[in-house]
């Protein structure tokens, strides 16, 4: 491993184990689902997942059997998966990735899985580095990201991310139908918001 890859690893390493970083990915549940259950999926791997538990979330309620999180920053998720995964999911890492490492990094993904959801984001982050950087070392719009992404997923396409700042992709051209779509991220946002309410309200925090 490069230098300049360890000391990144080294950086988020002590991110995760003094702060909740990367620990705010269910946040994006309500607008992968619907892409999860149409795809059907027997295996998923959350690449970057942090202390994330969007991938157990979305196995739940996709009827995913085999679940696998890999995060080389997060020492009980950085061992690599052996088997390849019907699915990866990627989100809100690749910003983190500085340019001349988003080949290797992007490489690694692409054998990890046969199809992919991954979602990025383009504004600087309000995190820095301790060198710092803007914790968002990579920052580009959705044309430079598939350009760049397409020469390790040639079938990949935009998705709307429905977040604000943030691009989607994907790999494949599986989808709900508009209304069932809808229905069901109108329904996890919902639910999501409800219970943010009630624990405010009962004093048990913000998240």
């Amino acid at each position: 491993m490069d230098e300049m890859k360890r000391a990144l690893i080294d950086e988020y390493s002590r991110l995760h184990a003094t702060t909740d970083y990367g620990g705010s990915g269910h946040k994006v549940l309500p607008f992968l689902l619907p892409h999860v259950l149409a795809l059907k999926p027997a295996s998923i791997v959350d690449y970057g997942c942090g202390r994330s538990n969007l991938a157990e979330l979305l196995a739940a309620r996709a009827g995913i059997a085999t679940v696998a999180m890999y995060d080389p920053a997060v020492p009980e998720r950085a061992t690599k998966p052996a088997a390849i995964a019907d699915l990866l999911i990627n989100v809100d890492v690749l910003e983190h990735v500085p340019d001349e490492e988003i080949d290797a990094v992007v490489a690694e993904m692409a054998s990890m899985a046969r199809d992919a959801l991954i979602i990025v984001d383009t504004r600087p982050a309000k995190a820095r580095l301790s060198d710092g950087r803007n914790a968002h070392v990579s920052q580009h719009g959705e044309a430079w990201w598939l350009e760049r992404l397409r020469r390790f997923y040639p079938t990949l396409r935009p998705f709307p991310a429905r977040r604000h700042g943030r691009v989607g992709f994907k790999t494949f051209d599986a989808a709900l139908p508009a209304f069932e779509e809808w229905s069901i991220m109108s329904r996890l946002v919902v639910a999501r918001h409800a219970r943010r309410w009630a624990r405010l309200l009962t004093g048990r925090g913000r998240h």
